[in-house]
C-alpha cells in the first residue's frame, strides 16, 4: 500500500528534451510552422500530453503544454516533456509528418537528452533506461551516437545525437537545472502570491533575464 501511495504522490520533474533540425535535399525553402494545429495535437497524443496555449513571434511558435513546452521554427522542432510522458514514441511520426506536410526529407541533426530520473521504474516503454532509448533511436538514425556525462551512479546527463559533420554554423544552448529551492521564494509561482502568470514573471524577475524577450 505504501508503494502505491508513493507512486500516486510522486511527479518526475526531470525533462526529456528532443530537438530535430530539418533540411531538404532539393534546397527548396520550407517552414515547419505551416504544420496545422490538428496534426500537432495528434502527434502529442503519442507523447501523452496536449497543447494548453500558443504564442508566436517572427522567429518561432511557442507552445505551453500540459507537461512542459514545445517550440517550432522554420527548420527546427523542439519538444520538452516531464512526468511519465512517452516523448520518443512521437519521433517516427514526426519525421513522417514533416516529410508529408512540409517537404523536409532530411534530418540535419537530432538531440535527445535528459538527466537521470529519480524514479525510472515509473516511466513507460523505452524510457525506463537510456540503453533502451538509444536502441529505439538507432532504429531511426543509423549514424547516431550516445553519451553519458557525469557519474553513472549519481546525477548524470544522457545525450544522443548524430555523428555527422554536416552542420557548419555554431549553435549554443544554455540549460539551468535547480533543486532544493527555497519554499518561501517558490510561493511566487502559486496563487497565494500571484494571481496570473505575467505577475509571477514580473515579481520573480524572469522578465529581466533576457531584455526584450516575449514570454
Amino acid at each position: 500500500m505504501a508503494s502505491v501511495e508513493s507512486q500516486q504522490h510522486f511527479f518526475e520533474g526531470t525533462e526529456k528534451l528532443l530537438e530535430v533540425w530539418f533540411t531538404s535535399s532539393d534546397g527548396t525553402d520550407r517552414d515547419l510552422r505551416t504544420i496545422e494545429r490538428k496534426d500537432l495535437d495528434a502527434l502529442l497524443k503519442l507523447v501523452k500530453c496536449e497543447i494548453i496555449s500558443c504564442t508566436s513571434s517572427k522567429e518561432m511558435d511557442a507552445y505551453v503544454l500540459s507537461e512542459s513546452s514545445m517550440f517550432v521554427t522554420k527548420d527546427r522542432f523542439i519538444l520538452k516533456t516531464c512526468g511519465t510522458t512517452t516523448l520518443l514514441a512521437a519521433v517516427d511520426g514526426l519525421l513522417k509528418l514533416v516529410k508529408e506536410k512540409v517537404g523536409y526529407d532530411m534530418v540535419m541533426d537530432i538531440f535527445y537528452s535528459r538527466k537521470n530520473f529519480s524514479r525510472p521504474e515509473l516511466q513507460h516503454g523505452v524510457h525506463q533506461n537510456f540503453e533502451n532509448e538509444v536502441q529505439h533511436l538507432d532504429t531511426l538514425f543509423p549514424n547516431g551516437s550516445a553519451y553519458t556525462l557525469g557519474r553513472i551512479n549519481r546525477d548524470c546527463w544522457y545525450l544522443y545525437t548524430l555523428d555527422d559533420e554536416g552542420v557548419s554554423h555554431p549553435d549554443q544552448t544554455f540549460e539551468l537545472l535547480m533543486w532544493d529551492m527555497c519554499p518561501e521564494k517558490m510561493k511566487i509561482f502559486t496563487k497565494e502570491v500571484c494571481q496570473t502568470g505575467p505577475e509571477a514573471s514580473q515579481k520573480s524577475g524572469i522578465v529581466d533575464i533576457i531584455p526584450g524577450m516575449k514570454i
